[in-house]
Parts: structure tokens; C-alpha cells; sequence
């Protein structure tokens, strides 16, 4: 896809056992950062609740996981991004970031950064 996609990056704790991270990615099916992730390959969906809030649900063989976001303006700002660019989202898995800041959160995200998981999720119209 040209041009701007809305993506959200799950900074993982440091704390996190690495097994832990390796079994959510695979769970679901994420990519490593080397790989192309596509919507229609993934079993995620996003919607915007009727009250605001930001729902991912995560499908696999042993059922079915969510991540929800609290109603906010700058969710709405963000989900409207990924609306008008054609409601996909680029949701990543980034362990061992010391920081969470935007420097930090780049450096780890370019070509020389490091690890990090992905996939592409598809909006699902309510």
C-alpha cells in the first residue's frame, strides 16, 4: 500500500519473559519485521465501539483474545487516520525497548533497530 497507515506499537515490559512473547506473536499469527503482513492472512479485526472505545480481537485455534482502548479524542483522531486510508492497521510487537518515547520507539523500528513482530488488522464496520 502507498502512502499513510495507522499503526500501533504494543511495547512489551522488559519484565515479560521472552516464551511469553514468542507464544503471543506465534498465537496469532504475527510476522517478523523481514516479512509482509496482509489483512487478509490475519485472523485480527479492529472496530470502533458505538461508545467510543477501540476493540482488537486476536482468533486462533484455541479461541480468541481482545485488547480494548478506552474512549478517548485522540483515538477517535487515530482510528479516523486508518479509516480514510482504508481501515487497515499495522499492529506491532516490540519487546526490550528501554524507553517508550517516540526517538526510541523509531530507532527501534528502523532498518538496523532490532526485533519486532507485526501484523495487519482489518476494520470491521459495527
Amino acid at each position: 500500500m502507498d502512502g499513510t497507515i495507522a499503526a500501533l506499537a504494543l511495547v512489551v515490559n522488559c519484565s515479560v519473559p521472552r516464551a511469553e512473547v514468542l507464544d503471543f506473536v506465534t498465537r496469532y499469527r504475527f510476522t517478523t519485521r523481514n516479512e509482509i503482513a496482509r489483512a487478509a492472512d490475519s485472523q485480527a479485526r479492529w472496530s470502533l465501539e458505538a461508545d467510543g472505545r477501540v476493540t482488537f480481537q486476536f482468533l486462533c485455534d484455541e479461541g480468541a483474545s481482545r485488547i480494548v482502548f478506552p474512549s478517548d479524542p485522540r483515538i477517535h483522531q487515530w482510528t479516523a487516520v486508518a479509516r480514510l486510508s482504508g481501515g487497515t492497521i499495522s499492529l506491532m510487537v516490540v519487546p526490550d525497548l528501554a524507553s517508550t518515547d517516540a526517538p526510541a520507539l523509531a530507532r527501534k523500528l528502523g532498518r538496523h533497530g532490532g526485533e519486532y513482530w507485526h501484523i495487519s488488522v482489518g476494520h470491521v464496520p459495527l
